[in-house]
């Protein structure tokens, strides 16, 4: 079993519901709790992420989540139709704004 050490200053102002997350999320790597910790001691809420990552019934996902997607994303780029399918844009052939 891995132990992971917080600093002191964070782990005074976690709130209990970020408590309550963690024992719901189950395992997390040392940097996503770290990552977590520092998210919700700057402020944040458990259940908001920094990219604005919404599920499919359109309300954000919460923070280890939307993590998760995100490193999930970058490593699987076709499961998320990511890609360039079309021929790339090109900013020198445009001289003006698109709109």
């Amino acid at each position: 079993m891995m132990i992971i050490y917080v600093r002191k200053d964070i782990k005074d102002m976690l709130p209990t519901d970020m408590r309550e997350y963690e024992a719901k999320i189950g395992y997390m790597t040392r940097s996503e709790k770290r990552e977590l910790r520092e998210w919700v001691a700057n402020g944040n809420k458990v259940i908001c992420n920094p990219w604005c990552i919404a599920g499919e019934d359109g309300r954000h996902l919460d923070f280890i989540t939307a993590s998760r997607t995100i490193e999930d994303m970058l490593l699987n780029p076709e499961d998320y139709g990511i890609g360039c399918e079309t021929e790339p844009y090109k900013h020198d052939e445009v001289d003006e704004l698109p709109f």
